[in-house]
C-alpha cells in the first residue's frame, strides 16, 4: 500500500463462510480458503444468476407449450335459455373438445337483443373434457330485465 494514498474507509466486510472479518475487498477469509483459490467476481456470480433465471424460464415456457399440446379447439353449442327472476338467465351450452388431449375450456356467454346488440355477458370454466367428447353445462347472466333474443357461446 502506498503510504501517500488516503486510507480505505469502506466498511470491512464478514467472510460468507464462517462471519470473520475480511478486507473490503475480499469475499472469504485466508482461513476458510486454504488453498488460496481465487474467488469468483461480483460480475461472475451475477452472470451465472442471469444464466439460470433465462434457462428457467425458457425450460417453464418449453414445459407449458408441451403440456398444452393437443388442448382443444373446442366448439361451444347453446343447448337452451330461460328466465332466472328477478334479472338474469341461465343458459345451457354443450361444448365438444375437437383435440387430442384432455383439458377444460374458457367460455364466454354473450345475451344479445333482438337487433343483436350485446346486452350483457358471464364467463364460465368448463370441468375437464375428454379428447372428442361433449359435456353441457349451466351458468346464469346475470343482469338481463327479459329473456335475451339470442346467446352466443364461445369457447377456447
Amino acid at each position: 500500500m502506498d503510504p501517500t494514498s488516503p486510507p480505505d474507509t469502506r466498511p470491512p466486510r464478514h467472510c460468507y463462510k464462517c462471519g470473520r472479518e475480511i478486507g473490503p475487498d475480499e469475499s472469504i477469509c485466508s482461513v476458510c480458503n486454504r488453498a488460496g483459490m481465487a474467488t469468483p467476481s461480483a460480475s461472475q456470480y451475477h452472470g451465472t444468476m442471469a444464466v439460470a433465471i433465462i434457462a428457467g424460464v425458457v425450460a417453464l415456457a418449453v414445459w407449458a407449450s408441451l403440456s398444452m399440446r393437443g388442448v382443444g379447439p373446442y366448439q361451444a353449442q347453446v343447448v337452451s335459455v330461460s328466465e332466472a327472476p328477478p334479472n338474469g338467465a341461465t343458459v345451457t351450452i354443450s361444448v365438444l373438445n375437437q383435440g387430442t388431449a384432455r383439458g377444460s375450456a374458457t367460455c364466454r356467454l354473450e345475451a344479445r337483443d333482438a337487433q343483436d346488440r350485446p346486452l350483457r355477458s358471464a364467463s364460465l370454466i368448463t370441468g375437464p373434457i375428454e379428447p372428442g367428447h361433449s359435456a353441457t353445462f349451466t351458468k346464469g347472466i346475470v343482469g338481463v330485465t327479459s329473456l335475451p333474443a339470442s346467446v352466443v357461446a364461445s369457447c377456447r
